[in-house]
């Protein structure tokens, strides 16, 4: 009969019909069944692993990074908080060195000069000073500490270090800050020295005159007798 042959060919088709999608079926599955059978807590470790790496991997970074320090003298500002007095170096001397003993005879050339307008209100080309005194502002005096002698530094000074919140002499406003200019031409430390300092601030010509007068008014009554 004709129609077993197409009962044959419809049945064979049914058949590879069923095969492939059986097939895949099975495929589809096996996929879902592997990626919904790992465990949640694999996943957890996985993810964990990767951010835990990438972590170190900033970190690592982070830590070959240098950062250079800002110098205080560079950030000072014109504040009240501004409570620290802050030196540059421009010049490093030798020999004695500021600090170095408690009673010291300082010459200092200096030149002063308001921060804020950058008026000079005071200069010096040879200052003499004993550390540790009255005659010296207590900022100035701190930015010395450590100085050789020829050596120069530049020194800023706050208000509370300086001459404070009141007007000085009717030439220094209240809270004014401050800036020295500086070198130190010597320091003293023994008697000797101290007196050579001294005799030389004082002026050698004029001790001399001084002393030639003494002796003069010391001799006349005798020079007058008959």
């Amino acid at each position: 009969m004709m129609i077993f042959p197409s009962n044959l060919n419809a049945l064979c088709l049914t058949a590879v019909v069923v095969a492939l999608t059986s097939t895949t079926s099975a495929f589809a599955f096996t996929s879902s069944k592997s990626s919904s059978s790992m465990p949640m807590s694999r996943l957890q470790k996985t993810t964990t692993t990767t951010t835990t790496i990438f972590a170190s991997g900033l970190e690592v970074v982070n830590e070959d990074e240098v950062v250079s320090p800002q110098d205080p003298f560079d950030t000072y500002k014109l504040v009240p908080e501004q409570t620290d007095v802050c030196t540059k170096d421009t010049l490093i001397g030798s020999g004695y060195t500021v600090g170095e003993k408690e009673k010291q005879v300082l010459t200092i050339g200096y030149t002063a000069t308001f921060l804020e307008d950058g008026r000079k209100f005071d200069f010096a080309e040879a200052f003499v000073c004993k550390s540790g005194s009255d005659a010296i502002l207590p900022g100035f005096e701190e930015g010395l500490k450590g100085m050789k002698v020829g050596g120069k530094r530049v020194i800023k000074i706050p208000p509370n270090k300086g001459y404070g919140d009141k007007w000085y002499k009717g030439t220094i406003p209240p809270d004014s800050h401050l800036q020295f200019d500086c070198e130190l031409k010597s320091i003293a430390q023994t008697p000797q020295e101290e007196f050579m300092v001294q005799a030389e601030n004082f002026g050698i010509g004029r001790g001399i005159g001084i002393v030639i007068c003494g002796g003069y008014l010391i001799l006349s009554p005798f020079l007058h007798l008959p």
